[in-house]
């Protein structure tokens, strides 16, 4: 048993996980439950109150599991998936899934302008930022219009748990209600969606103390002090030692993250053709720092093919990696289109097989990250170092490509590094670490 527990909570898309260590980083025990969507067709959504009790009781386990005494609490996970509250604290709809296609994007375009929107906050005008989703459910649910407050997934648990409202800047800047470059909310936005001056509360920096956890929490996380912990790829940056000036960071997940941080600020129209390549300009967890991120559904379409072949099992897609490095890519015409939607194969020919469709798909996905890193480099210069996390890059094809996408890379071999930098950060806040830049 330890004397000091730091719980690191990371409210993701398929599970809601918390892991609970010691002083020291070192993980005592973790716990992890589905995130309680409730799916429709293409649309996902939930109950706000419902994910706050889940969050809640996920982190009471982990902390159950350890022993010792919570000392801090943080939170990472998702952004553009927020709920609109009244004056109260009460939430007036449920919470639309960051991949759900339902969000209103003409008026953004036609009142705040496309460039204008792209040059602020540093998005693409889609149905994913959340002013899109807000507008949407402004329209279906009309008790929405009379939110006063709006907050993401992460900083609404912490609410529920007594930490005061706060917009952590890192999150904010993915709703598209936030000027990023001006680091200050974006009056014409806020008002689109009927919201006044405060419709975003006060703004803090990750690993910010903004409270403590209230008596009507469970008893083991009663009194730890509460912080927000960002952006869920931007805290596993910052866990793996990856979010400073120089480095990227590739997350090899579900989706491939690329993040690149720095200090100097961007013109607005490098952060305009940046953000329609969707390459989204944030505001960093560190202080006065951004970090670019984009977003490619590498994993997705990586599971998608090794669905197809009827592989399911960890060993049997590094068997289809070590059988994809001995295919002759010479061989075959055959060509890979895929995004979020699905995925499309042509030119078919007598060279087909499971092996060869996965490294025709793997070589077109290291095109488009390949291209993506490019256009990131060509407004932040070459990055000195690349640290890539996540489970794919442990198969032999995917290893391979990356080598010779970027010559050289570090692996972090970190598990669950979100919810553990979820931790880390919390002990920041708790002022056990030092916020290193």
């Amino acid at each position: 048993m330890s004397s000091q527990i730091l719980i690191g909570v990371d409210v993701g898309t398929s599970r809601i996980k918390a892991v609970a260590t010691d002083i020291e980083l070192k993980v005592l025990a973790e716990h992890a439950e589905p995130t309680p969507w409730r799916h429709e067709k293409n649309t996902s959504d939930i109950d706000m109150l419902l994910l706050a009790k889940t969050v809640i009781a996920v982190a009471a386990k982990a902390a159950e599991k350890a022993g010792g005494k919570v000392t801090a609490i943080g939170f990472t996970g998702f952004s553009e998936t927020g709920v609109l509250i009244d004056g109260s604290g009460h939430p007036l709809a449920p919470g639309l899934a960051w991949h759900d296609p339902r969000g209103i994007t003409e008026p953004i375009i036609s009142e705040l302008g496309d460039y204008e929107f792209r040059a602020r906050t540093g998005t693409l005008v889609n149905e994913i930022a959340s002013i899109s989703k807000t507008l949407w459910l402004n329209k279906e649910i009309p008790q929405s219009r009379k939110a006063k407050h709006f907050l993401s997934a992460p900083e609404w648990v912490a609410y529920c748990l007594g930490a005061e409202l706060v917009n952590e800047l890192s999150l904010v800047s993915r709703t598209g209600f936030f000027d990023v470059e001006a680091r200050a909310p974006w009056r014409e936005a806020m008002a689109l969606v009927g919201g006044g001056d405060d419709f975003l509360a006060r703004l803090v920096v990750a690993g910010e103390p903004i409270g403590i956890v209230n008596n009507e929490a469970p008893e083991v996380l009663r009194g730890a002090v509460i912080t927000i912990a960002g952006h869920d790829h931007f805290t596993a940056a910052y866990y793996c030692g990856a979010i400073n000036e120089g480095s990227l960071f590739d997350s090899m997940g579900t989706a491939e993250a690329l993040l690149r941080t720095f200090k100097e600020p961007l013109s607005r129209d490098a952060i305009a053709e940046l953000a329609a390549a969707n390459v989204g300009l944030s505001c960093s967890v560190i202080a006065d720092h951004f970090t670019l991120l984009g977003a490619l559904p590498t994993g997705l379409t990586l599971e998608r093919v090794c669905s197809l072949v009827g592989v399911s099992t960890r060993d049997e897609k590094v068997a289809l990696g070590e059988a994809a490095l001995k295919i002759d890519p010479s061989a075959s015409a055959m060509r890979v289109v895929n995004d979020y939607h699905g995925l499309s194969v042509t030119n078919l020919d007598d060279a087909v097989s499971p092996a060869a469709l996965f490294r025709a798909t793997t070589e077109h996905l290291i095109e488009d990250s390949a291209a993506m890193v490019g256009l990131i480099e060509k407004f932040t210069g070459k990055a000195n170092e690349v640290v890539i996390a996540g489970g794919w890059i442990k198969n032999p094809m995917i290893a391979s490509a990356k080598k010779k996408q970027f010559g050289s890379y570090k692996v972090s071999d970190a598990t669950e590094a979100g919810a553990t930098g979820a931790a880390q950060f919390a002990g920041i806040a708790a002022g056990i670490f030092q916020l290193k830049i």
